[in-house]
C-alpha cells in the first residue's frame, strides 16, 4: 500500500498534530467502553492507534487496529505494545470473523472518503459487531446555530481539510452537504442511534450504534 499511501508525509507527526486536541473526545470514548465492560474492541481506520494505546490500560481489553496506511501502522507499532494487534487492510473488507467484536471504533474515518467507501466501512463494522456490541462514531456534523460552532465549523474545520488535499477536501464537503454523521447515520443505521457527546463547540458529535440504547436518544 506504500506507493499510494496518502499518509505518508504525515504519518510521523500526526499524533503531535492532533493527540492533544483529540484528547478529551478519545478519553470519553475510553470511558464509555469501559462502562459497556467492552472485552474485545476494533478501531476500523486506527491511523497511530493512540486510541487503541489509551484502552491498553485495561489489561482483561483484547484490543486490534485496522489501517490501509502502511505508514500510520508502523507509527501504532513502533508507539504500542505487544498486546495490541494491527492488520493492514481495507476497513471495508476486513475479512475478520462476523459478530466478534463488542466495541467498535471509528473516529474521523468516513468523512474524507467518498461514499461508497465510507458506506462500506460503516456496514463492515455493523458485520463484526457482537450482538451485545456497540459501534462508537465520532465525525462531523452540522454545527450548532451558535457564532463559535460556526466559525470552527465553517474557518478551522475547512481549513484543515482543505490542507490535507483535494480530494480528501471534496469527500468533507460532500460529507458536510449530506448533514454529516447524523445524515449518514439516519441513512444506513440498522440499529438504535444514541448521542454520548458533542466536541468542539458542537461540531463533532460521538453517536453510539447499537441494539440497546445508551446516552441521549437522537
Amino acid at each position: 500500500m506504500e506507493q499510494n499511501d496518502e499518509y505518508k508525509k504525515i504519518a510521523g507527526i500526526y499524533d503531535f498534530l492532533f493527540s492533544r486536541a483529540l484528547r478529551n473526545l478519545r478519553n470519553t470514548i475510553c470511558t464509555c467502553l469501559s462502562h459497556s465492560k467492552a472485552k474485545n474492541v476494533l478501531d476500523l481506520c486506527c491511523g497511530t492507534g493512540e486510541q487503541l494505546r489509551m484502552l491498553a490500560a485495561n489489561n482483561d481489553t483484547l484490543l486490534t487496529g485496522v489501517d490501509l496506511s502502511q505508514a500510520m501502522l508502523n507509527q501504532a507499532r513502533q508507539k504500542s505494545p505487544d498486546t495490541i494487534h494491527y492488520l493492514e487492510c481495507n476497513g471495508g473488507n476486513t475479512q475478520l470473523p462476523s459478530a466478534k467484536y463488542d466495541g467498535i471504533i471509528i473516529t474521523f474515518a468516513l468523512h474524507e472518503k467518498p461514499a461508497r467507501q465510507h458506506q462500506a466501512i460503516f456496514s463492515e463494522a455493523c458485520r463484526l459487531l457482537h450482538p451485545d456490541g456497540q459501534i462508537l462514531i465520532a465525525d462531523y456534523c452540522t454545527p450548532a446555530l451558535k457564532f463559535s460552532s460556526q466559525c470552527m465549523s465553517h474557518l478551522a474545520f475547512r481549513s484543515v481539510e482543505r490542507l490535507a488535499g483535494i480530494n480528501h477536501y471534496h469527500c468533507y464537503k460532500d460529507w458536510m452537504a449530506d448533514d454529516g454523521v447524523e445524515g449518514f447515520l439516519y441513512r444506513n443505521n440498522p440499529g438504535k442511534l444514541s448521542l454520548i457527546s458533542e466536541h468542539f463547540k458542537g461540531c463533532v458529535k460521538l453517536l453510539s450504534v447499537s441494539n440497546q440504547t445508551t446516552g441521549i436518544r437522537l
